[in-house]
């Protein structure tokens, strides 16, 4: 539907449009009323947020007419929002010539022009903006709030065409209800998002929420690339949609679940962790030649006030009472310097330190000095990479203090892997994890670290053998069994991931992390397994946990439970507010539309509820199987047949489909048939208890009759 929303994002071909229509050059802009009559550029009055409020109703005509030097058309969309075509630039006196009834005709051939401009730049497949509409806008002038935009390239498989389609549109729509931002599809399931962020960590914390929902709606691949396109220092519009695909690219690289933030890599030279000075560089190697060993220090100095002035290193520093003569300074880079001290040991390199806060201190007084120490020989590292040690040490030191001394260790490759983690090149993480548990063989940190890495990869049974290291040594890690749970449920082995979440259920009052990352898990494997009591206890410990209320999975799943344990009106009530957040969730629509016809609330929006989930996903057994039993209860047998039939097609297996095929064979006398279907139904994998007692009970019934 027309509306604000579209005049903002597309406001350059809408002006352009509306330049044609006019019979004068003139300048066109878009604009809303306030309440006072006055007008408001529309790009400063309407947030980057879709579905925003409509600007509060005026006592102001609606009629054609002159503000000051400018023509005021007012437009009522679509959408029941009102804007301001400004017409500018024109002689005011003409403006004033034109009449009234002309101005209206004009008004009403724009509006629907307008329309048919916005219809040239929606994805007819997605129902979102185009790929032309993202380079129509991605070229205007980015203004002063900061937002980002994020390309995603996500995978998914269907047997059919159609299939292909109604998932493309499935994850549109979860698109647009995680995000409630501007969407764009770029087609063969790349989508782009235009996000509002204060800074990069919002972004970036935005991002990893958008990856791992997608991921818990079974998509296996989600790969975000995504660059600053306003506020601060912004590349130049002309080159910002080159720029994402470049970062996606590199998003691509780096797993299945890879992320880049092209603004970071470009600010690199070339890597976060190496020196950008040539000069330094070749100092070092001039150095180092000749040597079995070195160590490096690179000292980082913080000024403690603005005032303070610039400090000149020295080319070396005595160091009186050593063995050795000097430590020699080999140069700086920015406010750090980088000493060499050749042939050192400890103690020596402890001396060495010593001088150089001695003489910090007496050339700068208050400031204070962050030092990294690094030596060679070290693991298989090139002697090139031993600045870049330091530079891990220091990143190492900040989490310790604004004055440390830090040594190069397995921490220091911690706190790097955890780096290159956050960035999404998990493939560089799993690197710097792995040399650390060269150095200390074991850690229960470092192996947890590893075993995520290796998941976001990928590589399921490999993270399985980091996490069982980790509780062999502490039973009670809560992370690492979380972990561990989630890696067996991948690899199907349910009743040893259920283990594993109910230890580490036990254990989660004494934790800090996030209770969605086990609850969430630990609920649906008891619904799967038929613990329906269960299900329920988690989903409502998770209800209690703040920000639970914006979670639509969670009222999905909070819906079925209490269906499943005989709350009818509070499952009813959890699937609407499920819908309230998520309205094409296909899943809730279905079930909401059963528990209205078995809770008689009405057959015909019941059945309409389950057919509208069919029409979004019509792959989906559940689906079909829900319909049969809602057109069972309503008394339409055949459709109920046709409808199971269509179930057990598209899953041979599945349960509930069985059990209704066997009712529905019973009820048409076909006693052989329907205990074939209730024998089925308990050979199957996924047969919970309760349902081979149900089917127990059915086959008793009809033996009995």
């Amino acid at each position: 539907m027309f509306s604000l929303s579209d005049l903002y994002i597309l406001r350059r071909p809408m002006a352009e449009e509306a330049q044609r229509l006019l019979p004068v050059p003139a300048t066109v802009s878009f604009a809303v009323f306030s309440t006072d009559g006055s007008v408001h550029p529309l790009d400063q009055t309407l947030a980057t947020r879709t579905g925003a409020s409509s600007p509060a109703e005026t006592t102001i005509s609606r009629e054609p007419g002159m503000l000051g030097d400018r023509l005021i058309l007012p437009l009522d969309l679509p959408s029941g929002e009102c804007a301001a075509v400004v017409i500018g630039d024109v002689d005011p006196a003409l403006l004033r010539k034109m009449s009234g009834r002309w101005l209206r005709e004009v008004r009403a051939t724009l509006l629907q022009e307008l329309e048919l401009v916005h219809w040239g730049y929606i994805d007819p497949e997605a129902d979102l903006y185009n790929r032309r509409a993202a380079m129509t806008f991605l070229q205007e002038d980015p203004g002063d709030a900061p937002a980002f935009f994020l390309l995603l390239n996500t995978a998914f498989y269907r047997r059919t065409a159609v299939g292909n389609i109604q998932k493309l549109r499935e994850i549109a729509d979860l698109l647009q209800a995680l995000t409630r931002m501007h969407c764009f599809s770029f087609g063969y399931g790349v989508f782009g998002v235009l996000l509002p962020a204060e800074n990069r960590e919002q972004a970036m914390k935005t991002t990893h929420y958008l990856q791992r929902q997608l991921k818990q709606e079974g998509l296996s691949r989600v790969q975000i690339g995504f660059a600053q396109v306003s506020g601060g220092d912004c590349q130049p519009a002309a080159n910002v949609l080159d720029r994402l695909w470049r970062a996606l690219a590199l998003a691509e690289k780096r797993g299945p679940f890879g992320l880049c933030d092209i603004d970071s890599i470009d600010e690199r030279f070339p890597h976060p962790f190496q020196l950008r000075q040539p000069a330094v560089l070749a100092r070092l190697k001039q150095r180092w030649r000749g040597l079995s060993r070195f160590t490096l220090a690179l000292a980082t100095r913080q000024e403690a006030s603005q005032s303070a002035g610039e400090m000149a290193w020295p080319d070396s520093i005595s160091l009186a009472g050593m063995s050795l003569p000097r430590i020699d300074f080999l140069g700086e880079e920015e406010r750090s310097a980088l000493f060499i001290l050749p042939e050192a040991d400890a103690a020596a390199a402890e001396q060495a330190i010593a001088a150089i806060r001695t003489h910090v201190r007496e050339h700068c007084g208050k400031d204070s000095l962050a030092i990294g120490i690094a030596s060679w020989p070290c693991l298989d590292y090139a002697k090139s990479a031993i600045p870049g040690n330091c530079l891990k040490a220091l990143l190492h030191g900040s989490f310790l203090g604004s004055e440390m001394t830090t040594v190069f260790d397995h921490v220091s490759l911690n706190v790097s892997g955890d780096f290159f983690f956050e960035e999404g090149d998990y493939r560089a993480a799993i690197g710097e994890y792995r040399r650390g548990l060269r150095l200390r063989p074991g850690d229960p940190n470092l192996l947890n670290s590893l075993g995520v890495a290796l998941v976001e990869c990928g590589q399921e049974r490999q993270a399985a053998t980091c996490f069982q290291e980790v509780l062999a040594k502490e039973p009670a890690n809560y992370m690492a069994l979380v972990n561990l749970g989630h890696v067996q449920q991948t690899l199907g082995q349910r009743e040893k991931a259920l283990e594993s979440f109910e230890r580490a259920y036990r254990l989660l009052e004494q934790s800090e992390a996030s209770p969605q990352e086990l609850l969430l898990p630990l609920g649906k494997l008891y619904a799967e397994l038929g613990d329906h009591a269960k299900a329920l206890e988690v989903f409502e410990h998770w209800r209690e946990c703040p920000g639970s209320d914006r979670e639509f999975l969670l009222f999905r799943l909070l819906g079925q439970a209490y269906w499943e344990n005989g709350r009818g009106e509070e499952a009813v009530r959890a699937c609407q507010r499920a819908l309230q957040l998520f309205p094409q969730d296909s899943i809730s629509l279905s079930t909401l539309g059963l528990l209205y016809v078995e809770l008689g609330e009405g057959n015909d929006i019941g059945l309409t509820l389950c057919r509208k989930a069919l029409a979004l996903d019509n792959f989906n057994p559940d689906h079909w199987c829900r319909l049969g039993r809602a057109l069972l209860h309503a008394g339409s047998r055949t459709e109920a047949g046709a409808a199971t039939r269509q179930c057990l097609q598209l899953q041979r297996n599945h349960v509930e489909g069985l059990l209704l095929a066997g009712r529905l064979n019973a009820l048409g006398m076909k006693r052989t048939r329907a205990k074939q279907c209730f024998n089925q139904a308990m050979a199957a994998r996924a047969c919970t208890p309760s349902q081979v007692e149900r089917a127990r009970a059915a086959i008793a019934e009809l033996a009995a009759s």
